[in-house]
């Protein structure tokens, strides 16, 4: 959770749930298909998903890479324009 709170804050702040993959291992990214059996751990995506339950943006990155937080705003903004 802390991670997840300083992360949300280099977004400057999210006013929605974001989800881990810590606890029970594996489970949030094997339900998103992101999980590799071989290594363990799952692979760097994020998934922005609306009230609904529907993903409506994704992106998996390279191993190492960070997702780029410019990238993630500009379409959580067009998210909260739509609302």
């Amino acid at each position: 959770m802390p991670t997840q709170k300083a992360w949300a804050n280099s977004l400057g702040g999210i006013s929605f749930p974001i989800g881990s993959d810590f606890h029970p291992h594996g489970f949030i990214s094997r339900q998103f298909d992101v999980y590799n059996e071989d290594t363990g751990a799952s692979r760097r995506s994020v998934f922005i998903i609306n009230g609904n339950g529907t993903i409506i943006w994704s992106k998996e990155y390279e191993p190492g890479t960070l997702p780029d937080p410019d990238e993630l705003k500009i379409e959580i903004d067009k998210i909260d324009k739509k609302n």
